[in-house]
């Protein structure tokens, strides 16, 4: 078992949570994990860099990769927007990383496997790699899919309507037994009509160990839905087959940091404060950071620097539809320790920096590293996506490359 593995397990035993309560299809135990043998005093420096330092040199972005409108192609660019690898996507069914998971390393002059849903011939996950690009398994409604960053292991959600009530059903395994794999939990909501979502896998020894997912209202859609409508944050132990709630069903879920350690929500009432709450998920502390006042459309889409010292988050006020000036729409980043706003971006400043007519959308999507967010901003006319570093430390924008979002690289 390699060092991200073995981090990974920490972490997650570290969490203490309750369960919930789910209908279970439980897989076949995964085997015991065990770390390596120390050999030698030689090995002893590896010991003296901390299990925190090496989990961020670990999970720290070489770059990210994107699809350019209109294509069929996936391009994967280092930190400085240079092209560094290609793939082609045919018939892919959203850019989105909810759509497709990076299961390699995107180097140079090497073929990058890459996991995608299509509607094209008919509903399937595919696999695009070495050229050749081949159905995985055929889908049934196909929601979401999320995996272990650079691995061949992910978890993947789908549905069907019976007697007008959603039938969810969430699978995870290695690319090789994904095809013939069962779905290891399934939910019926005939209340709120949610579906299961996942949003992150942990594996140790080639074989998934947990899944993280959430209950998500998926029918509810639309020009001026901005931000997800989510119920709770759950994970799933595949090898004791237990369920534990992170986040209570009357948090809206919107997003988890990349060590899994902190979770960011809004009040699941729609008469409650949307303001963002970043949860530690260790210490069940909080930390809330309220509204800016115009904010009447609340804030969501939240995502977390490498070693959780900012989380960048969404504001909006005014309607999608009516643009601009009506629609404004604000990226606020603060300091979880302080619970200070430390910058803000509007977006009638991306567009005067950028030298657009105007800014229709943007979100943040990542981080590269503890400075550095990676934020998508589209243009309202012509319609076009890009995606800019913003440095935290300055508030400089720099552009990256073009197209939208599909995940981070990593060397």
């Amino acid at each position: 078992m390699n060092t991200k593995h073995i981090l990974k397990i920490i972490i997650g035993s570290a969490l203490s949570l309750s369960s919930c309560n789910i209908k279970f299809i439980l897989p076949s135990p995964t085997p015991e994990l065990s770390a390596p043998p120390v050999e030698g005093e030689s090995s002893a420096p590896l010991l003296e860099s901390s299990a925190d330092e090496i989990l961020i040199n670990l999970i720290t972005p070489s770059g990210v990769c994107t699809v350019k409108k209109d294509t069929e192609i996936l391009e994967c660019f280092n930190i400085d927007g240079e092209l560094i690898s290609s793939i082609q996507v045919p018939g892919i069914g959203s850019a989105d990383p909810q759509g497709l998971h990076l299961a390699g390393v995107a180097n140079s002059g090497t073929a990058l496997p890459v996991v995608y849903y299509s509607w094209i011939p008919e509903q399937s996950l595919m696999i695009s790699e070495n050229r050749t690009v081949i159905p995985l398994r055929k889908t049934r409604t196909f929601l979401a899919m999320s995996g272990v960053p650079e691995e061949p292991i992910l978890a993947f959600s789908e549905m069907v309507i019976k007697d007008n009530i959603p039938h969810s059903y969430l699978y995870v395994g290695s690319l090789k037994k994904l095809e013939t794999s069962d779905p290891f939990i399934e939910m019926s909501d005939t209340k709120m009509g949610m579906v299961l979502m996942p949003v992150a896998v942990e594996a140790g020894a080639s074989q998934a160990g947990k899944v993280w997912f959430t209950h998500s209202a998926w029918e509810i859609s639309g020009e001026d839905r901005i931000f997800p409508i989510n119920s709770g944050l759950y994970v799933f132990d595949l090898k004791s087959g237990t369920n534990s709630e992170a986040l209570s069903v009357d948090r809206n879920f919107q997003g988890l940091s990349p060590d899994r350690t902190q979770a960011g929500s809004i009040s699941f009432d729609l008469k409650g404060d949307h303001s963002m709450r970043v949860t530690n998920l260790l210490t069940s502390q909080m930390v809330n950071f309220p509204l800016d006042p115009i904010s009447d459309r609340g804030a969501g889409n939240v995502v977390f620097s490498i070693d959780s010292e900012f989380a960048a988050w969404v504001e909006s006020s005014g309607s999608i539809s009516n643009g601009p000036p009506e629609f404004k729409i604000n990226i606020r980043i603060g300091n979880i320790e302080t619970g200070a706003v430390v910058q803000e971006l509007d977006s009638s400043t991306a567009s005067k920096i950028l030298g657009w007519e105007w800014v229709s959308y943007m979100r943040p999507m990542g981080w590269l590293d503890s400075k550095t967010l990676i934020i998508e901003i589209h243009e309202g006319n012509p319609k076009a996506s890009v995606l800019v570093k913003y440095d935290v430390s300055d508030g400089s924008l720099q552009l990256l490359c073009e197209g939208v979002f599909s995940g981070f690289s990593y060397s």
